[in-house]
């Protein structure tokens, strides 16, 4: 039986052999994949099935969400239109990151900020959970969640997934999907997956395999390259560009997790800021910077290896009752200081070594243990 399929095949099977010989390793894993699309059906056309019908759909990026996500989104976006569906992108929470929020600038990004019950998608008839990490959004059911795509792995198994762990970003997936689906993006579609894949894999510095490279390949043809690198180079705040410098300064690091404190802050989107910094840092795949903010220890945290969730060790590092938000890829925790807020300046100084102290010890304590 196994011959008689190869026997059947041999055509393409020596076409495929001749492209690796000829340095074709790419096109040899499209010819491979559309060969085992014989008998399943592929994810572009299950995402097609499960949207088909629906009015309006909301495609969900997590809270803070990272340029990956939103790009991915964007992509999403464009085959529900090429479909005749409309679709809204919304987040589970507010776009901190100055990165992401320059990105829903110059991209129009029109995004919905939604509650843990689904405020703000009435008009809505499904969801789909786009990019991030661990457990995905439930919306009370408001609208009801039919469908993930990221490219981190899930153990939903009664709603459509499309997660493909050997990708390095979501944008890559998505990238895919587009193809798959016969659309040519337009320039602004082209140009955001094409950033959210440079962004998600850090320029291709944690890219898992070709696909973000030939995605990327595919994308360049159609994307505006000029604002691609006007974006790598956004402007940085002096306050933010202080605190990058405590956060590089301050590191300590424990096999591949670096942690910093800064001191006071003058926003959380510059502990997020610094947090990505030091994930540039070699050898470093998850970081963790915390500071004061408004008399509360603010730790943000971000995770790029598939096997660390960001949400998991600051929910393991501090008690549930305190306020964490975030998923796989990004997490915020938030410690108000209560009574010792009001330790007066002669005993700052010892306030500032224990906050120092016992912050660095739960969060490695945290990272050990994932």
């Amino acid at each position: 039986m196994l011959l008689g399929s190869v026997l059947e095949n041999a055509p393409v099977v020596l076409a495929a052999l001749a492209l690796v010989l000829s340095s074709g390793g790419v096109l040899y894993a499209v010819q491979l994949r559309s060969l085992r699309r014989g008998t399943d059906r592929s994810p572009v056309d299950s995402l097609r099935e499960t949207v088909a019908g629906q009015n309006r759909v909301a495609l969900v990026v997590p809270e803070s969400a990272s340029i990956d996500s939103l790009a991915a989104a964007v992509g999403v976006q464009a085959l529900c239109k090429d479909w005749g569906v409309a679709g809204r992108i919304a987040a589970e929470g507010e776009v901190t990151g100055e990165d992401s929020k320059a990105f829903c600038n110059i991209f129009d990004v029109d995004l919905t900020v939604i509650g843990e019950t689904g405020d703000g998608l009435p008009d809505c008839d499904a969801a789909i959970a786009i990019g991030g990490g661990g457990a995905v959004p439930r919306l009370s059911n408001n609208p009801p969640v039919v469908g993930v795509v990221r490219h981190r792995p899930t153990a939903e198994e009664n709603i459509l997934t499309i997660t493909r762990t050997d990708d390095g970003a979501t944008s890559t997936v998505v990238t895919d999907l587009v193809r798959d689906a016969g659309l040519v993006p337009d320039q602004r579609v082209a140009t955001a997956l094409l950033y959210g894949v440079r962004a998600g894999t850090r320029e291709f510095r944690r890219a898992n395999g070709v696909n973000d490279y030939d995605a990327a390949g595919f994308l360049h043809a159609y994307a505006d390259l000029g604002r691609i690198e006007a974006l790598r180079s956004p402007g940085v705040s002096g306050d933010t560009f202080d605190v990058l410098g405590e956060a590089i300064a301050n590191r300590e690091r424990r096999a591949s997790f670096a942690v910093s404190n800064v001191g006071a802050v003058p926003s959380v989107s510059a502990l997020e800021e610094s947090a990505d910094s030091l994930l540039r840092l070699e050898g470093v795949s998850t970081a963790a910077v915390f500071g004061l903010h408004e008399e509360t220890i603010v730790i943000s945290c971000r995770a790029e290896d598939v096997r660390t969730s960001a949400v998991d060790i600051l929910d393991g590092a501090f008690d549930a009752s305190e306020t964490t938000g975030g998923n796989a890829d990004a997490a915020t925790a938030r410690v108000p200081l209560g009574i010792f807020a009001q330790v007066d300046s002669r005993h700052a100084g010892t306030l500032d070594s224990l906050i120092d102290a016992s912050t660095r010890k739960a969060l490695f304590t945290a990272f050990e243990s994932s």
